[in-house]
């Protein structure tokens, strides 16, 4: 046999896969592009996947022919509006990675960024297929010591399989070139107000009424509520409207935020409020570190771990609520805390992102 010949046969491995990113998640969810932008600059051939109704997995690995299959949230692989469907959606899913890892000889790798769904339906069906789909993963990311440990528990995992990697910081990506008081103009927010944001798209699971009942019950003279996002649930929205009983002080930004604009945001607030309801991980806590926003947030031990400097501004639904959090974020030096929660989300292990994809 020749070395031509033998070449074609068995070609050599190469240290930069060729990689093919699913599902698509849109412009809403910049994590996804920022990676797909950084795997690319270091020399990796990347393409996103299209979405289809069932088997996107086939059709990626048809097009592309890739060597490793990225995979970021996988519960639309899963999950659908009935239970037969769900059921019908995960035997396609299963059947695909079974083709992937057993004829096409394709690595998987994937990153863990919650345990279960947001909205917690089918969680039976759910843990079994997940437990079925990691299991055939050569490797996996997650955000934390703690979620790593709940995943290797949860779904009997290995520990040498999981990675505990950050996001890549998001100050690369978006624009930042105007001033506390250029963004608070922009947005016709008064400057001498003190400005609690929330950003990013909104669902039940982020807790926004929560956030309104805590705001209504804090009655500052002196405060605003910036909400800027898009529900696309119209009861939910409509439900958030009334609850808001039509107050002027909090803004509402009922659309998708180009990325031109997210600046203005961050930069006209003075504390980021993400009052989750259940939480493993969130993009938009990386969001607002990378802007050097201190953040108040749900106390979990993830949470915790990242933000423990600032851990008055992290409640919980027992002992100390969300209203004590807005109470005392006026009172304390938030510029020294979101300088912190930069120079965190600046130097944290996000390079070692490219290693697991590395054959």
């Amino acid at each position: 046999m020749s070395f031509r010949i033998f070449l074609n046969r068995f070609p050599l491995s190469s240290s930069l896969p060729k990689v093919v990113v699913l599902p698509d998640a849109g412009a809403e969810n910049p994590f996804q592009y920022e990676l797909v932008r950084y795997l690319r600059k270091h020399g990796m051939t990347v393409n996103i996947g299209k979405k289809y109704t069932l088997g996107s997995t086939f059709q990626a690995l048809k097009t592309h022919h890739p060597e490793v299959l990225y995979y970021d949230w996988v519960h639309s692989f899963i999950l659908g509006k009935s239970l037969v469907w769900s059921w019908i959606k995960s035997l396609v899913f299963m059947a695909e990675i079974l083709w992937a890892k057993s004829f096409q000889q394709v690595r998987i790798v994937h990153t863990l960024h919650n345990l279960q769904n947001h909205a917690g339906v089918w969680l039976g069906l759910e843990k079994h297929v997940y437990r079925f789909f990691l299991h055939r993963c050569d490797s996996i990311r997650v955000y934390s010591e703690t979620t790593k440990q709940q995943a290797i528990r949860r779904f009997g995992l290995k520990p040498e399989v999981i990675s505990v990697i950050q996001d890549l910081p998001y100050h690369t990506y978006y624009p930042n070139e105007f001033t506390k008081a250029e963004s608070r103009q922009k947005l016709g927010v008064d400057q001498a107000a003190f400005v609690f944001l929330f950003f990013g798209e909104i669902k039940p699971y982020k807790g926004i009424h929560h956030l309104l009942k805590a705001y209504s019950a804090l009655g500052s003279s002196n405060a605003v509520l910036l909400i800027a996002g898009k529900s696309y649930d119209a009861n939910y929205w409509e439900s958030l409207l009334a609850e808001s009983k039509n107050n002027p002080t909090i803004h509402w930004h009922h659309r998708f935020i180009d990325d031109a604009d997210v600046q203005f945001f961050f930069n006209a607030s003075d504390v980021v409020v993400l009052p989750f309801v259940r939480i493993d991980h969130s993009g938009s806590i990386d969001l607002a570190m990378s802007f050097g926003k201190p953040i108040i947030t749900l106390r979990t031990e993830g949470t915790l771990q990242l933000l423990g400097h600032q851990s008055h501004l992290l409640f919980d639904n027992t002992f100390y609520p969300l209203i004590e959090c807005l109470k005392i974020a006026p009172k304390i030096d938030l510029l020294a805390i979101g300088k912190q929660n930069f120079e965190i989300a600046d130097t944290t292990n996000y390079r070692d992102i490219v290693r697991v994809f590395e054959a």
